[in-house]
């Protein structure tokens, strides 16, 4: 929608923001005629971590801590935590079975759950741990934040540059009241989206029986490199990727699957400056109109050409795929990528994005492919950058796709047009 009418009692004195109003409002419209309660009235403790200094660090015994940086694919590696002092650390920093962890910071609204082995850990102040009055509730809670309410619930809460995410604001979030449903049939009439995830979560069941790679590795920490030598990268966690599941795996044809370069399946369109005038009214979107977790384009902006960015450089048009080039979200579960329908044809957007022509493939398969740990993971391995990661358009065209047989790419775009269906019917 261009615009809507908020009503006083709607706004927030303390966040005047249009994404923060709109995502509300959203969220109320959901929930309405659903009973809620405080997340603070089911909870023992709500609080965050250590604020750490580097002089509380310890080659000795002592508490493992987990920061934001230490969750790789919502996977935590203990052997590689660090250790502070036992003295620095207090009872309401250390995390015990059946806790939930929710990142606060950069890559915020990430959940964790604690086992066994996470437990007697410490955790950072940019880590939020929520400890529930009944223990067995706690995988069910689990569920829901990670659900796609879940996370709009825990958006609507970020706040700045950073997506931080306050200890008090958590205490407030007024959440289901049947939430420890989910999983069950009645759940999903929560939300319009839910039916939409229903078709994506079942492409993927089709997708993982014959390939079955989740993207949680353990990365080698010493190793020899004999080839793979390139004179531009002396990073060794690049060449650690050579030693990985995923590189065996996209190396090797097996009877179900065939991998095929991205170069042989799409056209990959050059940036060049498109012929329009200056004074010429288009409409345009950015990177940051696409939602990184439903792959659709959310908002679009019209201005004078001459007005825009010298980086708005594609004419996108239906049918084609637009995916991340750069950014800290690239080759991560927050990468984003989008298919362009009817209603985009004919649209700027920048370079920041690959704007690619499928060839011989469906572009709802392929689309469905750039949300996927198998593609992710590679374009991770070939990004450069730490602030500002970047795939270079000559690895880019390197990454692997997986062709399956055509009846099961079929069926598996077949779930991805019905759900972009129904999304864009919630819109």
């Amino acid at each position: 929608m261009d615009y809507m009418f908020i009503t006083p009692d709607k706004m927030d004195g303390k966040r005047i923001s249009y994404d923060y109003v709109v995502q509300q409002y959203e969220i109320q419209r959901l929930l309405k005629g659903h009973p809620l309660i405080v997340l603070r009235d089911i909870c023992e403790e709500i609080t965050s971590g250590i604020r750490v200094r580097k002089e509380y660090y310890t080659d000795k015994d002592g508490y493992k801590i987990i920061a934001p940086g230490d969750i790789r694919n919502e996977v935590i590696y203990i052997n590689e935590l660090k250790i502070v002092q036992p003295e620095v650390v207090r009872e309401k920093d250390i995390i015990n079975n059946g806790d939930i962890l929710v990142t606060a910071s950069g890559k915020s609204g990430q959940i964790i759950y604690v086992n066994g082995i996470l437990e007697g850990c410490v955790i950072t102040s940019d880590i939020i741990k929520i400890t529930l009055k009944d223990k067995r509730e706690g995988i069910r809670l689990y569920k829901f934040l990670k659900s796609s309410i879940g996370q709009m619930l825990l958006n609507s809460i970020k706040i700045g540059i950073l997506n931080k995410i306050f200890v008090e604001d958590i205490e407030k979030l007024s959440i289901p009241e049947d939430f420890d449903t989910y999983g069950d049939d009645n759940w999903y009439d929560i939300s319009p989206y839910s039916s939409a995830e229903k078709l994506y979560k079942s492409a993927e069941l089709i997708f993982s029986r014959l390939l079955d790679y989740k993207g949680e590795e353990e990365y080698l920490k010493c190793f020899y490199v004999m080839k793979h030598l390139d004179s531009h990268r002396l990073d060794p966690e690049y060449y650690s990727n050579f030693y990985t599941e995923l590189y065996r795996l996209i190396h090797k044809n097996t009877g179900n699957v065939k991998w095929q370069r991205i170069a042989e399946v799409a056209e990959i369109k050059r940036a060049n400056k498109p012929d329009i005038s200056e004074n010429q009214k288009v409409k345009y979107f950015l990177l940051a109109d696409i939602d990184p977790n439903l792959s659709i384009i959310k908002e679009t902006h019209e201005d004078f050409y001459g007005n825009l960015s010298n980086r708005m450089r594609y004419i996108v048009r239906d049918g084609e795929l637009v995916t991340a080039k750069g950014g800290s979200a690239t080759g991560t579960k927050g990468h984003v990528s989008a298919l362009i329908t009817e209603e985009f044809d004919g649209m700027v957007t920048t370079d920041a994005l690959y704007n690619l022509v499928p060839k011989n493939i469906s572009p709802y398969y392929l689309l469905f492919l750039f949300k996927q740990p198998v593609i992710l993971n590679q374009i991770n391995m070939f990004t450069k950058g730490t602030l500002y990661k970047l795939i270079q358009r000559k690895d880019f065209e390197q990454i692997k796709i997986p062709r399956l047989e055509s009846s099961l790419e079929e069926q598996i775009a077949d779930k991805m047009l019905n759900y972009l269906t129904k999304l864009r019917n919630q819109n």
